[in-house]
């Protein structure tokens, strides 16, 4: 047992956090504990992620001996990509530490050293990163001990020390936004460099397809000299080290854990006065808003559709970091936009399926904060109109704003093929209204801070989002296909069995709709 008051004591409480927010908690009257549903949920994950190691192993058929450098470039990329995952995840958590948590000024009041307070947050972000990674990575470590490759059970240190030390860089460059912008301003550019970090795989995954293909491709056969032996990036380089920490070398794994444990104690001795500092001023930042140039004005004569409509977009414009985290879900248009826009050679019964799939998320989010996050809904329920009308204008509101951003594409497309461009524009607009209904429906009330956390918060309406999103975007791709290729027996019974499957869906998500109370 750790000592009350101590370090220790604290880490334990910050992994029990963690640990209930990850599976989630059961409420039944005084009594609570681990949400058996989410336990199994993860268990079954993690016997599917075994067996997925194991095949991929198993084909692999890696010879015995020192690592080729094929395979440390290709565990490279992988330790990069999952570096990049890290600070992501790092600078949300560093937010969430600094500015939503609010009990670090209650902590710092205490009779514990502010050094242990910082170091045991900074600790348990490194840990949550280390355990989320590790649930997806080590049952390559766990399937070649049965393969008899015990190399892979490298896989532990290098995610340990890589953890360690995205931990503390995401905190330093938290701390640092917090100097240079201040609170307010660093609480939405945390999280836009943590999205887009998060981001920066997917798109430099489609760069290849985009016009900077030929570009980069130029670029890396630049770089290739530099891999030849002797030189800068040969197989005996620093830069491989996480890779050779992951194929199981002793030295290197040593090597990367003692780095990452540096770090992380230097980060926390030097770095904890100023966020101290940076705590005060998060709990004494007071927003003031600028009163209207001219006075106050009151218009009284706009309907009741326009005025709710303007009304949840004001709202949502006045919360940057809102915007800023449905926003970037438009990050993920640009790689399959960018090609048509240019005049490249697209498929376009794939673009259209994308295409809808993503407008059906952004309008399921925009959903969400209109109306899961209403702040005011006694008042809307007293107003003198019926709820449906009130529930049509969100709508409104919700859908509009996706539709006008697919519209500048398709109306370029219309140009050229206006029969595809007529059914992406239908099947988007349908896509986003059934997604925005199945949140009217499904969802709780909640506060726009727990944005991020709605999906943990309503799996059944996160079910019917994708499955709704996934239904639309089948039906998308089969209408264009069918449009470019011809209506083959096929494409019409792929399209009716995906329309019967909506039709399925959307009943099922009014079945279990909430009750207003």
């Amino acid at each position: 047992m750790a000592r009350a008051g101590g370090a220790l004591w604290l880490l334990r409480h910050e992994l029990r956090l963690y640990m209930f927010e990850v599976l989630g908690t059961r409420k039944d009257g005084a009594s609570k504990g681990i949400n058996k549903k989410a336990l199994a949920v993860w268990l079954i994950l993690a016997a599917l992620m075994h067996g997925f190691a194991f095949m991929v192993l198993d084909n692999a058929r890696i010879p015995a001996g020192p690592p080729p450098h094929a395979l440390l470039q290709t565990v490279s990329v992988l330790m990069i990509g999952v570096f990049t995952m890290m600070m992501s995840s790092g600078l949300n958590a560093s937010v969430t530490a600094l500015f939503e948590r609010r009990d670090l000024d209650l902590l710092l009041s205490s009779p514990l050293p502010s050094t242990s307070v910082f170091s045991v947050r900074l600790a348990a972000i490194a840990a949550g990163s280390a355990a989320l990674y590790l649930f997806f990575l080590a049952p390559f470590a766990h399937a070649g001990i049965v393969l008899g490759q015990f190399r892979w059970l490298g896989l532990y240190p290098a995610i340990v020390g890589l953890t360690l030390v995205s931990a503390s860089a995401s905190m330093l460059l938290t701390l640092g936004l917090v100097r240079w912008l201040g609170v307010r301003r660093t609480r939405v550019t945390a999280q836009l460099l943590g999205a887009l970090s998060g981001a920066a795989i997917f798109l430099l995954a489609q760069a290849s397809n985009s016009p900077l293909g030929p570009a980069l491709r130029r670029f890396a056969m630049r770089l290739a000299p530099l891999l030849d032996k002797g030189a800068a990036l040969d197989a005996d380089s620093l830069a491989w080290l996480p890779a050779r920490a992951a194929l199981g070398m002793p030295l290197p794994a040593l090597l990367l854990l003692g780095a990452g444990g540096a770090v992380l104690m230097l980060t926390a001795r030097l770095a904890h006065g100023f966020f101290v500092r940076s705590v005060q001023q998060a709990a004494s930042a007071v927003r003031v808003a600028r009163a209207p140039a001219g006075g106050l004005r009151f218009r009284f004569g706009r309907g009741m559709t326009r005025t709710i409509i303007i009304k949840e977009w004001r709202l949502i414009w006045r919360d940057p970091q809102l915007i800023a985290q449905v926003g970037l879900q438009l990050l993920y248009l640009l790689p399959l936009l960018a090609p048509l826009l240019l005049g490249r050679a697209v498929s376009l019964p794939a673009l259209a399926a994308a295409l809808a799939f993503l407008g059906g998320s952004l309008s399921a989010s925009l959903a969400w904060i209109v109306m899961a996050a209403e702040d005011a809904p006694d008042l809307l329920r007293s107003a003198p109109c019926s709820d449906g009308a009130i529930r049509r204008a969100k709508l409104a509101a919700v859908v509009l704003p996706p539709l006008a951003l697919a519209l500048a594409p398709l109306c370029w497309l219309a140009l050229r093929q206006p029969a595809q461009a007529a059914i992406m524009l239908l099947a988007f607009g349908l896509c986003a209204l059934n997604s925005a209904q199945v949140v009217a429906w499904c969802s709780r009330p909640a506060a726009r801070g727990d944005f991020k956390r709605r999906g943990k918060s309503n799996l059944a309406c996160t079910i019917f989002e994708l499955l709704s999103g996934a239904g639309w975007a089948g039906i998308s791709f089969l209408l264009v296909y069918g449009v470019e290729h011809g209506w083959k027996p096929s494409v019409v019974l792929g399209a009716v069995m995906n329309a019967l499957l909506l039709i399925a869906f959307a009943a099922t998500a009014r079945f279990f709709r909430v009750q207003p109370v």
